[in-house]
């Protein structure tokens, strides 16, 4: 039933299959032709944006006259990126390093540990946390297949950290993917997000001065400026690490930040024919919405 990747059963062999987060996983998989695009239909779509896929010529043009050109400019994108990360690294990484290794394999106790959940209190909270770390883990683990992007230090050596750059293409990041991704699940449940969430201009205001996002349809998280919501933040700061580290590209944590956005989208915000149908999902989502009174109706 996954005919897209015959190595995702062998993933399925060390997890318990019975989980909700692992039975999320297995149902978005399944309607794989709704979210696993080419480059032309993600831009198309929004679910990528034009300054994300830069670095990339673009294959279409392949055979144009002006194939010579479309390569230089890539090129040029490229050496930016480059030579970004080379300034982060002299700037900022020694002095960042140990909070980057502890997110390395910890992102979601970072995040976890922000909103004040546990696994005794929140139990559906914490699944929910899961099932974006399944489902993400699927998703990005594909385009990274698809892009076959090179890590920095491939093209700059000096950018190698000490314990060397992950094994996988670059392209999208997986640790902002998956931020930006369990962050939007989150802000799913009413009181995070109200605590958590978008303050965009007119937001209606609590009766002790916190704004409320009234669209929380809206994610916020088109182009590459800042967004003004805390846990979206948080999420973006788990990116930056990656870059001050010099393991993948600016424009590798605003693809997985659009990329998350389309995904979230097409799961809870869509309606058929381009709704991902995911009810293990919904019904850790549900569950979850319960565990976090609403203090401001």
């Amino acid at each position: 039933t996954l005919p897209f990747d015959q190595d995702l059963g062998l993933w399925l062999k060390d997890v318990d299959a019975t989980r909700p987060s692992i039975m999320a996983a297995c149902e978005l998989a399944s309607q794989h032709p709704k979210w696993m695009f080419g480059r032309a239909d993600l831009l198309a779509k929004g679910w990528l944006e034009k300054n994300d896929v830069a670095w990339q010529p673009d294959p279409a043009k392949r055979s144009a006259p002006d194939w010579s050109a479309v390569k230089d400019a890539a090129w040029v994108q490229v050496r930016a990126e480059i030579e970004q990360l080379q300034q982060l690294m002299q700037d900022d990484r020694d002095g960042y390093l140990a909070e980057i290794e502890e997110q390395a394999d910890g992102l979601t106790d970072y995040m976890t540990s922000f909103i004040g959940a546990s696994e005794e209190r929140h139990p559906a909270t914490m699944e929910l946390v899961n099932c974006g770390l399944a489902i993400g883990n699927v998703v990005y683990m594909r385009y990274k297949s698809v892009f076959k992007r090179v890590r920095p230090s491939v093209l700059c050596p000096g950018l190698i950290p000490q314990f060397g750059p992950p094994a996988h293409p670059a392209f999208p990041s997986g640790h902002s993917f998956l931020g930006h991704f369990i962050a939007l699940l989150l802000l799913e449940i009413p009181a995070l997000r109200q605590r958590f969430g978008l303050f965009p201009t007119g937001a209606v205001t609590s009766e002790i001065g916190i704004a409320i996002d009234p669209n929380p349809a809206v994610s916020g998280l088109a182009g590459t400026g800042e967004i003004k919501s805390s846990l979206l933040w948080l999420a973006q700061r788990l990116a930056k690490g990656r870059e001050r580290l010099g393991v993948h590209y600016a424009s590798d944590s605003s693809a997985s930040r659009h990329l998350a956005a389309g995904v979230w989208r097409a799961l809870l915000h869509e309606v058929a024919p381009n709704k991902i149908d995911c009810p293990s999902l919904a019904s850790v989502l549900a569950q979850a919405k319960v565990e976090w009174p609403t203090p401001w109706a």
